[in-house]
């Protein structure tokens, strides 16, 4: 038994490892790698029961993988609320700037409700009704770290750059300026572009907002022209409001829609690009800027919550089946 459940974790590993170098912008990648470690776990303890213990190496990665989370949990709380009391301090009160505060609040309720749920439900009811919240809290935590880890991977093992076009993706203006955050997308943007040989032709994209007295893109342009980026190496797209409309209409302005591009924005925003540039069908690679450090985890979370939404279907089916099952064992209690 035990040598089939560590073929199958090897198949697991393989299938993730294989699908990251075919294209690294799909999540079930490192849902595969995520579930061949775990049962190749499982499988290296029923390999090495010999009735008389698990060796020392192996014993140390099991109380590791009870104690991480034990620990992890409030480490993170407290976190989160800090970083939420920072949001407040340096940026506006938006619902997207609050959600690490948001969540830090949820993360010390939980805890909170498992309690009150023991102390006001008979025995067997309460260890049901703590198994689902339980459960919802798993796939959730799961579901993030996968995110985490697809992010983390797409922007930090080494991949060689190379195109003739750079989309900067739009991110709002102040008046006529380009704040921070955008510069620091367009840095990037120039950067990279001034490292192709040739040099890059550069593709500020955005539209103009109802708060704003120019449109992003000759916001973006203007930005680019002072720091020395030559005109003939500027296309604008001038019509987007939304991400995806920042890749369609700018691969409208390449040679051909299958060109290679290279797609600058923030640090936080990569992978959720890269996700929509594999939806779109086009051959892109994204890169990240440098982002205020504070600023990441709530911009992260959004992140989140929006591929959440992508997945909204498989989400529900999930949730509505555990929570169907939980209340089917609570009627026949």
């Amino acid at each position: 038994m035990a040598t089939i459940i560590l073929i199958l974790a090897a198949l697991l590993l393989l299938a993730g490892i294989a699908g990251f170098v075919h294209d690294r912008r799909r999540l079930r990648n490192i849902v595969f790698v995520l579930f061949g470690l775990g049962i190749g776990l499982i499988g290296l303890v029923l390999y090495h029961d010999d009735g008389r213990g698990l060796s020392g190496p192996l014993a140390m990665v099991l109380v590791f993988m009870v104690v991480a989370p034990l620990i992890g949990y409030p480490i993170l709380t407290i976190f989160l609320l800090i970083n939420g009391a920072t949001m407040i301090k340096r940026e506006r009160r938006s619902l997207g700037n609050l959600l690490s505060l948001f969540t830090g609040v949820i993360m010390v309720a939980l805890p909170i409700a498992s309690v009150v749920v023991q102390l006001h439900l008979p025995g067997r009811a309460a260890g049901v009704v703590t198994t689902g919240l339980f459960g919802i809290a798993l796939y959730f935590g799961f579901s993030f770290l996968v995110l985490l880890l697809g992010s983390l991977a797409y922007r930090k093992i080494p991949t060689k750059l190379h195109g003739q076009y750079v989309i900067v993706l739009g991110s709002g203006l102040k008046g006529t300026t380009v704040p921070p955050l955008l510069a620091a997308r367009l840095d990037k943007g120039i950067e990279v572009a001034n490292a192709q040989d040739p040099p890059a032709t550069l593709i500020p994209s955005g539209g103009k907002g109802s708060d704003e007295q120019i449109s992003e893109a000759e916001g973006m342009a203007r930005y680019l022209r002072e720091r020395g980026v030559a005109e003939s190496r500027i296309i604008l797209e001038d019509q987007a409001r939304t991400t995806e409309q920042n890749l369609i209409y700018s691969r409208r302005l390449l040679p051909s829609p299958d060109t290679h591009v290279i797609v600058a924005t923030n640090s936080f925003h990569v992978f959720r690009t890269a996700m929509l540039t594999r939806e779109l069908g086009m051959d892109a690679q994204v890169v990240g800027s440098h982002t205020a450090f504070y600023y990441v985890p709530s911009a992260f979370l959004r992140e989140y919550a929006a591929i959440s939404a992508q997945f909204a279907g498989l989400n529900l089916t999930l949730l509505t089946t555990w929570t169907a099952m939980v209340i089917a064992v609570l009627v026949v209690l």
